[in-house]
């Protein structure tokens, strides 16, 4: 499981090179114009491609023809790859706490609750968009799921630039540690049942694919 999950991060080499470029660009872009939650968002979106990224390096290689070869489960291939996409989630969330920390900090503000609700939303979205995408790679093979890729990643990059176009503002909350919890609690709820359901999922498209 550990190598499955290691020669993923190692083929991502050259995708965390661009990826990093990018993002030094939009925040050199977005930061000074206050828009730290759309970058941030951004940042978990990308991360949360790269899963997609590796299951297009294995099916170029043929990777899984001669990973079913080894001491390994079919199970244990499509875990490795959700348990992939929770650890590159949480690097984007990371990442984008500490950009949005930075953002405050320029602006000599504090970081606010909408700032936060606003990574974990996204956080939530990046794991439906993961869980609801490996499922259609394993059935229809990375070229043929290619358009429901740009449309899933399409559709919340446009919510993103309009949100951040029009500067809609959360609604104001009375008691917000309540509330802030009532949604952090909701949002990992739906977030790990649609992550659970994908799961098993996609362990049945699995064991029922030839290579």
């Amino acid at each position: 499981m550990k190598g499955l999950i290691l020669k993923d991060f190692i083929n991502l080499g050259r995708s965390f090179k661009s990826v990093g470029v990018a993002l030094v660009a939009l925040a050199i872009i977005f930061i000074p114009m206050g828009n730290e939650s759309f970058i941030s968002g951004m940042i978990v979106l990308m991360f949360a491609m790269m899963v997609i990224t590796t299951m297009s390096y294995d099916d170029t290689a043929k990777w899984d023809t001669y990973a079913l070869t080894m001491p390994i489960t079919r199970k244990e291939v499509v875990r490795s790859k959700y348990l992939l996409l929770l650890m590159l989630d949480l690097t984007g969330v990371v990442l984008a706490l500490a950009l949005a920390f930075v953002g405050s900090f320029l602006k000599g503000t504090g970081i606010t609750v909408e700032t936060l609700l606003g990574i974990l939303i996204i956080l939530m979205i990046a794991v439906i968009f993961g869980s609801a995408l490996i499922p259609l790679i394993y059935k229809f093979g990375p070229e043929k799921a290619r358009l429901m890729i740009v449309l899933c990643a399409a559709i919340p990059t446009a919510v993103l630039l309009i949100v951040a176009k029009l500067n809609v503002p959360f609604p104001a909350i009375g008691n917000e540690e309540t509330v802030f919890g009532i949604i952090m609690i909701a949002m990992a709820l739906i977030s790990l049942v649609i992550f659970f359901a994908s799961y098993f999922i996609s362990v049945k498209i699995y064991q029922k694919k030839e290579f």
